[in-house]
């Protein structure tokens, strides 16, 4: 039996969004007060750590065999991946840090800040999360017909190759300019009080970053079209999206981190890159359609709408 949109959506929501104000008003307060606390670990381990624990916790008990599989080898290949992108950011400057409002915990793994190996894990988990339990609430949600999802495949292929289209031009714009980049520069405040970092030649690496997801997101879309939940994967989208931006703004103007102009195409919303926006979108898409496409490698029926449930 299905259980209630508001119990399903809501009340997560409205816990998640009371657990920010809280945090928020906890930092506010400590300000005021003039008490230094590491907020970005703190804040990672209650506004990203909690809902990720409390979703796991629902989540993986009911899950079968073959999602359990499929969200392990998917949550492992992410986490790799993000410590090895982490690793090459930092050598090449694409943000760095800020520490004039709150100070980093001073816990570090090869000279890189503990929590931005803690921040992508928990970032990209939580969407996947989400979309099982979503999924597992609303068994009975209907595919894209035969039809529909061949046409829509076509098209998502055609965005992939477009993406790739892309991130060679900016490949090709940054092979312009090799310098090398001054690591003794910081980042700083500006008159209005926003947090600026510019350093290095004109490399684009995060813009090209950015593209290449699109272009897998577009390539996985493509390949689990027939059978992807799309109605909850938008929700998911719509839902993670407002809250992965909030932390990412609340990074950015504290200083936690700061996205160095010279890897954007250098276009700002204040102090977030359009980089930025970009990067939550991919982030709560690619992870969930990663795990339909391995889901799909070994579940008993690939073709399947449903989430196989444990059997007990």
């Amino acid at each position: 039996m299905n259980r209630p949109p508001q119990t399903v959506l809501l009340r997560p929501l409205v816990a998640l969004s009371l657990l920010v104000i809280a945090m928020v008003v906890a930092r506010t307060v400590a300000d005021a007060v003039g008490l230094k606390a590491p907020w970005y670990l703190l804040h990672e381990l209650t506004v990203m750590a909690v809902p990720m624990v409390w979703l796991l916790w629902r989540v993986f008990p009911r899950l079968g065999e073959s999602d359990r599989i499929g969200f392990v080898v998917t949550s492992g290949l992410f986490i790799t991946a993000s410590a090895i992108a982490e690793l090459l950011a930092i050598q090449h400057r694409y943000w760095w840090f800020y520490e004039g409002h709150d100070a980093l915990s001073g816990l570090t793994l090869g000279a890189i800040p503990l929590e931005e190996f803690i921040s992508y894990p928990l970032l990209l988990n939580v969407p996947m999360l989400w979309f099982l339990e979503l999924s597992l609430a609303r068994p009975d949600e209907p595919v894209l017909g035969e039809a529909r999802s061949a046409k829509l495949a076509r098209w998502l292929r055609r965005a992939s190759a477009g993406a790739l289209v892309v991130a060679g031009g900016f490949v090709a714009l940054a092979l312009q300019d090799r310098g090398a980049t001054d690591v003794t520069t910081g980042a700083m405040a500006d008159a209005a009080g926003a947090i600026r970092y510019s350093a290095g030649p004109k490399q684009y690496g995060w813009t090209i970053v950015q593209a290449l997801g699109w272009a897998g997101t577009f390539a996985l879309a493509a390949a689990v079209a027939h059978r992807v939940r799309w109605r909850t994967l938008l929700i998911v989208v719509a839902t993670y999206f407002p809250f992965a931006l909030f932390v990412e703004l609340l990074a950015c103007g504290r200083g936690w981190w700061v996205w160095n102009a010279q890897q954007t195409v250098g276009v700002f919303a204040w102090v977030l890159p359009v980089e930025s926006f970009s990067m939550y979108l991919t982030g709560a898409l690619m992870p969930v359609l990663c795990f339909e496409w391995l889901r799909g490698l070994w579940a008993d029926e690939p073709r399947s709408a449903a989430l196989i449930p444990e059997r007990r």
